[in-house]
C-alpha cells in the first residue's frame, strides 16, 4: 500500500498536496536531505563557531526550497510558501523523508537536544576513567 503525506495549504495555494512514496519523489526527497546537509557543512567549514540561529536560517530556507521542489510549484507558488506556517512546512516535509526514506530531517531543536545530552555524558563521565585511558 502507497504511503501518502498532505500538506494542507488551501489557504495560501488554494488547494491542499498529497504526495505519494513514488520512486520521482524518494528521489527528489533524497536530494533534498543531500542539500540540506551540504549547506550545513558548509556553514561549519566557512565558521568555527555557528550559532543555533545561522544552523536555522539553512534549514528554514532549504526546506521551503525543497517542499516547493517535491510539489512540482511553479516560481510564484513557492513564493507564496513564506507566508504558510514554517512548522506546517517542517512537518510535511519531515514526514515524508522519515515515512518514504526513513531519514531524519535536521532540525536546530534536535542538534540542541543532541547538544545538552553530549554535555550531560560529559558531566556524568568518571574523572578517575578520563585520567586512565
Amino acid at each position: 500500500m502507497a504511503k501518502t503525506v498532505t500538506l494542507k495549504a488551501t489557504n495560501v495555494l488554494s488547494k491542499d498536496f498529497t504526495i505519494m512514496d513514488s520512486m520521482g519523489n524518494i528521489k527528489k526527497i533524497n536530494e533534498g536531505i543531500k542539500q540540506i546537509y551540504k549547506r550545513i557543512d558548509a556553514l561549519d567549514q566557512k565558521k568555527e563557531t555557528v550559532l543555533f540561529a545561522e544552523y536555522n536560517e539553512v534549514i528554514t530556507d532549504e526546506v521551503v526550497k525543497q517542499v516547493a521542489k517535491l510539489l512540482n510549484l511553479s516560481k510564484d507558488d513557492a513564493k507564496k510558501l513564506e507566508d504558510m506556517s514554517y512548522n506546517d512546512l517542517f512537518t510535511f516535509y519531515s514526514t515524508a523523508v522519515s515515512e518514504f526514506t526513513g531519514m531524519t530531517t535536521p532540525s536546530v531543536r534536535k542538534m540542541q537536544e543532541n547538544q545538552a545530552k553530549a554535555m550531560q555524558a560529559l558531566n556524568n563521565e568518571d574523572p578517575k576513567q578520563s585520567s586512565e585511558n
